[in-house]
């Protein structure tokens, strides 16, 4: 699949301390760009338009960028950084409740990358605020998340699904549009790489977030876990290139003080070294990712063609069905008897009619269904609609993206 010059300006503008070549890249690419209206749009939804705005003042180039396409692009900055401040400012308040009930906390992705990898909050876009806990201060953590104001997400699966479901992440706990997620996991038992959970906080570091006092993963753990993280979305149909984007700022960072060795060993201790060192090679390649050319040479057979692809495709704007097939077949792996097994099956295949009318926007006149392809990403978008369907239609429906998801798991696609 050819890669246009808008798509080679995108991966271009990844780095957030490009060097003199690098520039001149993106500079050689700037007058071969032939539609600025979907370069700009892509840029922004790979999340890269903040990227590209502190890279202005650098190019010899930018003259010829229309001034239209600048002014989004300004735009986008500081709407991530009114955004961004905001979720620091729930953080602070939350980290601070928690430190006096002495729960420890280790901040994951945005909330702790935008400050101490990009250090700039209107530079790393980020939507909610993830916190890992021990597990035995979960539910702590969610009574002081509710004294605070915040409420969880409605979940209205069946009690039985809801009991019986492997717990990662609480559901998201809201104030004013902040979502809050607390983890006491970073994987399903089902998935064939485990992060050690007592690792991660044995290996942590102290940090300061927002002048607060938490911990963090420590370098090789971070490179580890955002490789994991991509993973999964890749696998599952719907990447957020931010992924990709901290993955190469990361080993830019820190890829001369790895000890390399150690890192190949814990990654697999974590049995995930094909995983990581996959993605590791992927950057390196559309990204020009710092990593030492001999762990390149290695791994270099790690990346397939099929993943070469579906990357391109991920960078044109392609996204795929996500059926949540995954996590419900690593419940259902866990629980102990077949009529357990049963029961969890059956009110996932029949689920309760409160959530079938919120899961697919049925009003008492019916539901609709959208002109694309893609149900399930655009049945928000009341412009895509085009006729009415009564509930009993969605179970179908329901059925077919469920066994289209066990496929989809069993092919390894």
């Amino acid at each position: 699949m050819e890669l246009k010059a808008e798509d080679l300006l995108i991966l271009s503008c990844v780095k957030l301390e490009p060097n003199a070549m690098e520039l001149d890249q993106i500079n050689s690419l700037i007058p071969q760009v032939q539609d600025w209206d979907y370069l700009i749009k892509a840029i922004i939804d790979r999340g890269i338009g903040p990227l590209f705005f502190k890279k202005l003042t650098l190019l010899s180039n930018s003259s010829q960028i229309p001034e239209n396409i600048k002014n989004k692009l300004q735009q986008v900055y500081y709407k991530t950084l009114s955004r961004s401040t905001i979720l620091y400012m729930h953080f602070r308040k939350i980290a601070e409740a928690f430190a006096v009930e002495n729960i420890p906390v280790i901040v994951l992705k945005g909330i702790y990358l935008s400050e101490w990898l990009y250090q700039d909050i209107g530079l790393r876009q980020f939507s909610d605020i993830d916190l890992l806990v021990k597990e035995e201060d979960g539910l702590k953590c969610l009574a002081i998340l509710a004294e605070l104001g915040y409420k969880p997400i409605d979940d209205i699966r069946s009690n039985y699904v809801k009991n019986n479901l492997e717990i990662i992440h609480y559901p998201p706990m809201v104030l004013n549009g902040a979502s809050i997620e607390i983890h006491i996991k970073l994987q399903r038992k089902s998935e064939k790489y485990h992060l050690f959970v007592d690792d991660l906080w044995k290996n942590a570091i102290s940090e300061t977030v927002n002048n607060t006092f938490v911990f963090a993963l420590n370098n090789n753990d971070l490179l580890i876990h955002l490789c994991i993280h991509l993973d999964k979305h890749f696998r599952e149909g719907h990447v957020q290139f931010t992924c990709f984007n901290d993955i190469t700022n990361l080993l830019d960072k820190v890829a001369n003080i790895i000890d390399w060795k150690v890192f190949g060993n814990t990654c697999r201790k974590y049995n995930c070294e094909n995983i990581v060192f996959k993605y590791i090679v992927m950057v390196n390649k559309y990204m020009n990712a710092i990593v030492p050319k001999e762990i390149i040479e290695k791994n270099i057979s790690l990346l397939t063609v099929k993943d070469e692809q579906l990357f391109i495709k991920y960078l044109k704007g392609f996204t795929s069905f996500t059926s949540g097939v995954p996590a419900y077949l690593g419940s259902i792996q866990n629980l102990k008897t077949l009529s357990q097994k049963f029961r969890f099956i059956w009110n996932n295949v029949f689920p309760p009619k409160a959530f079938m009318m919120n899961k697919y926007l049925i009003t008492d006149k019916g539901s609709v269904i959208p002109k694309r392809r893609d149900i399930t990403s655009s049945i928000n978008n009341k412009h895509k609609r085009v006729f009415h369907l009564p509930l009993w239609c969605w179970y179908p429906y329901r059925w077919w993206v469920g066994v289209k998801g066990v496929w989809k798991v069993i092919s390894g696609k």
